[in-house]
């Protein structure tokens, strides 16, 4: 099981491509949790309306003029608590680990059936991390090292600011595990995982899973490594 979501999950479509709005609107629109809040075709646009409307997911295309995901992403991810859904029409790997080093929760092909698109954003919401079809944690693991090795001394400090179970919590979520299996390992509840989760987000500066993997990656402390 996941978190729960909030009870209705306000989203932002953010493509370039009419065609694909209205086709992302059309399979939301059937989701009696979700709501859209409106559409763009930009970056720059989504990082305005993200401003003024404070939705909690945007599903943000990687390809686009002007600013494109990216760049948007890290920019959303600074100024708001939205989470944002990467979706893209190329399996590349090279934005794949762009758009997760941006600070993406996730990371969505637009050919996924409907209902699997519903439950991104909904897991998406409740601070889950969804990635088609690949492994969270080899991920993570390779945008570590294209880094070089970059910000190690970083985020071996910010680490170092966690509780004992802290830790152990987000060690698990490094290796890609919900939190009803972090709990079963720790023999704790799903609820207690929640809870401290919260705090590893706070102490580490960081609003979603891949982002905590990252940090633990950095400082040695990934699934690699324990």
């Amino acid at each position: 099981m996941t978190d729960t979501a909030p009870e209705l999950v306000r989203v932002l479509l953010v493509d370039d491509e009419p065609l694909i709005r209205s086709g992302l609107r059309a399979v939301l629109a059937f989701a009696p949790a979700v709501e859209v809040l409106g559409e763009v075709a930009d970056g720059a646009a989504a990082v305005e309306f993200v401003r003024s409307h404070r939705p909690d997911v945007v599903l943000m295309d990687v390809r686009m003029p002007g600013m494109a995901g990216p760049e948007a992403t890290a920019a959303i991810v600074a100024q708001s608590d939205a989470r944002v859904l990467a979706m893209t029409s190329i399996d590349s790997e090279d934005q794949l680990m762009g758009m997760l080093s941006a600070g993406a929760s996730g990371y969505l092909l637009k050919d996924e059936s409907p209902d699997r698109i519903v439950e991104a954003v909904l897991r998406t919401a409740a601070g889950d991390t969804v990635i088609s079809g690949r492994s969270t944690a080899q991920l993570v693991r390779r945008v570590v090292e294209a880094e070089g090795g970059a910000g190690r001394r970083a985020a071996e400090q910010r680490v170092s600011g966690l509780s004992g179970r802290e830790r152990d919590v987000a060690q698990g979520v490094a290796r890609g595990e919900t939190n009803q299996e972090i709990g079963v390992a720790l023999h704790i509840s799903a609820g207690t995982v929640k809870t401290h989760l919260e705090q590893v987000f706070a102490k580490l500066g960081v609003r979603s899973r891949v982002q905590v993997g990252v940090i633990l990656e950095r400082a040695g402390l990934g699934p690699a490594e324990l």
